[in-house]
């Protein structure tokens, strides 16, 4: 039954949210990196005077059109609000699968058993499955976005497992550990890799780019110290007094008080460029969470674990389903979580 009213809608909602993250992706870092580039371009004008201006105005316009244009096509279309729709409705319906293949009224009914209406307990299961896939697709994003605000509630239900059908019930049990249990884990312990990787990788490249800024920020403090104590001494042997230097240090010319304008320039350019890059860098981190996805696939794939050890342990049936009640409400409240942190985070960063 949840293969037959479950699986098409999500595959297609699975596919929507797809076809929505690389869209989100795309745009997303079309504005940041563009918006990036028109800043270091701008930075370089002002910190390196070039003799032909259009040289690096025409590639700044062209960087500052480019950003806007991804700006406004992030505004228009929404991505990061329709990816996350499809993604909600692909999760629910895929814990909606799970909890109906795990409902013992679909496998140990029995056949004589009838309500006031003629319906069986299955059909009960039907018509609840149906009522929630339409729940699901009459979602908007503000539903989704209200529905992250809101905390899951777990199923206290009793859990029945009659004596008249134990391989079934085994075989439900089967199935749940290899198609989702053991799934989900080797999917999470992939991508928590994955992030933590980006996420040491990033780390790693912003705390150089900035120690590199710092450095040539004191690299031309010293040339210009140097410089300063040079011509003060100079003029001191000249008889010239301490602070009469000084003061004609800085009254002087420029070129002839400073290090050389070329050298000094190509200094404080990279020293400027420097924390802009490490802000394009916070800018894509910011959009993606890599640092909490990772740590939240992680612990998620701790308690996913630590259920399966006792799955594994478990004789009694009724244990085992209440294991893999348990197993589901994990998983709502890791999805819960990603719409939580994904619903705040601007499509630019």
């Amino acid at each position: 039954m949840s293969k037959d009213l479950i699986l098409h809608d999500f595959r297609d909602a699975d596919k929507e949210a797809q076809r929505h993250r690389k869209k989100y992706q795309l745009i997303s870092q079309g504005a940041v990196w563009s918006g990036l580039a028109a800043v270091v371009m701008g930075l370089l004008e002002i910190v390196i005077p070039i003799n032909h201006p259009p040289l690096l105005e025409l590639p700044e316009l062209a960087a500052a059109v480019t950003c806007v244009f991804f700006i406004l096509w992030g505004t228009y279309s929404k991505p990061k609000e329709n990816w996350l729709l499809a993604r909600y409705q692909a999760e629910n319906l895929r814990l909606l699968k799970f909890k109906t293949l795990l409902d013992s009224r679909f496998w140990c009914e029995d056949t004589e058993q009838f309500d006031e209406v003629g319906e069986t307990p299955s059909d009960h299961v039907r018509n609840d499955v149906l009522a929630a896939i339409r729940s699901l697709k009459g979602l908007i994003y503000e539903d989704v976005a209200e529905r992250a605000a809101q905390g899951v509630i777990p199923d206290v239900s009793e859990i029945h497992c009659p004596d008249s059908c134990p391989e079934e019930l085994q075989e439900i049990i089967h199935y749940y550990c290899k198609k989702r249990l053991t799934t989900q884990m080797n999917y999470l312990a992939h991508h928590s890799g994955t992030e933590g990787e980006r996420r040491s990788m990033s780390h790693m490249l912003m705390s150089i780019t900035f120690f590199i800024s710092f450095g040539f920020i004191l690299i031309h403090l010293s040339l210009d110290l140097g410089h300063l104590l040079v011509i003060v001494f100079a003029n001191h042997k000249l008889g010239t007094g301490f602070f009469q230097s000084l003061v004609l240090f800085y009254k002087g010319p420029r070129e002839a008080t400073e290090v050389h304008p070329r050298i000094a320039s190509v200094l404080v350019a990279i020293a400027v460029l420097g924390p802009a890059f490490v802000a394009g860098i916070k800018t894509y981190r910011a959009s993606r969470e890599f640092e909490r996805n990772a740590l939240r696939h992680r612990a998620t794939l701790h308690s996913l674990e630590s259920l399966n050890q006792e799955m594994s342990k478990a004789k009694n049936l009724s244990r085992k389903f209440r294991i893999a009640r348990s197993c589901e409400l994990i998983l709502e409240f890791d999805s819960s979580e990603f719409m939580r942190l994904l619903r705040e985070v601007e499509w630019y960063g």
